[in-house]
């Protein structure tokens, strides 16, 4: 199975290293297993950190976009030397350059790519050059909301949906300056429509259940095109 893991990148501000370890482990376990690994990491709070500096000395969206790659591609290096041997040890900069790091049957780690796109569009389109079976979005949720969980305390988590219903929910939200993407972005949800990608979201905390996904058990919030 090939298999693209989008991790946030607030699984990198947190203090406590376990689960970028249990992110690590379960890769090489379905790696070991023969499945294809693509992991791109988002950029976090450092990747914050920098565009709110840039932006409060005037700096353009487009130079903002690049810190927050920049930044995203520290992350991705980061999990790469969690991945030793079995991993590309380098991070791809490119589609172009993740499509030829995927020859090599390696787990390959990347972060941004280019300006106007967030790491989920990176993920989708990642997903979509290697004809992936499923893209996982490992977030700091349990899966997709009716309502935005850290608002609303009586928020129901949705087990399924289509990414109409999922744009729907985020399109009051939905920011597209640097540093303030939501779950997917509509790019993102586009390739998923067009490529007609399977998702499961889910808490990066809980990675271990991962396994359960590909044995068909229910976790997070299955998103399906339409």
């Amino acid at each position: 199975m090939k298999i693209i893991i989008k991790v946030s990148g607030k699984v990198f501000d947190e203090t406590e290293t376990s689960t970028l370890l249990d992110i690590s482990n379960v890769v090489k376990h379905l790696f070991n297993q023969g499945n294809r690994i693509g992991i791109v990491t988002g950029g976090g709070a450092t990747a914050r950190k920098y565009i709110s500096l840039g932006r409060g000395l005037g700096v353009n969206e487009a130079f903002l976009d690049l810190m927050g790659i920049w930044a995203s591609r520290i992350n991705a290096y980061v999990m790469l030397s969690l991945l030793s041997d079995i991993a590309y040890l380098k991070v791809p900069e490119s589609i172009e350059e993740f499509v030829e790091a995927w020859s090599s049957g390696k787990v390959i780690v990347t972060g941004g790519f280019q300006p106007g796109q967030s790491t989920a569009t990176v993920a989708a389109l990642v997903a979509e050059a290697v004809d992936a079976d499923l893209l996982v979005i490992a977030t700091n949720v349990d899966g997709v909301y009716e309502k935005d969980p850290r608002y609303y305390s009586d928020a129901k988590l949705l087990p399924q949906l289509t990414t109409s219903e999922l744009r729907k929910i985020l399109e009051s939200s939905q920011s597209v300056k640097a540093g303030t993407y939501e779950l997917l972005d509509p790019i993102a949800i586009k390739i998923i429509e067009r490529s007609k990608l399977k998702v499961i979201v889910m808490n990066y905390r809980k990675i271990l259940d991962l396994q359960k996904v590909l044995n068909g058990e229910k976790v997070g919030s299955l998103v399906l095109p339409g």
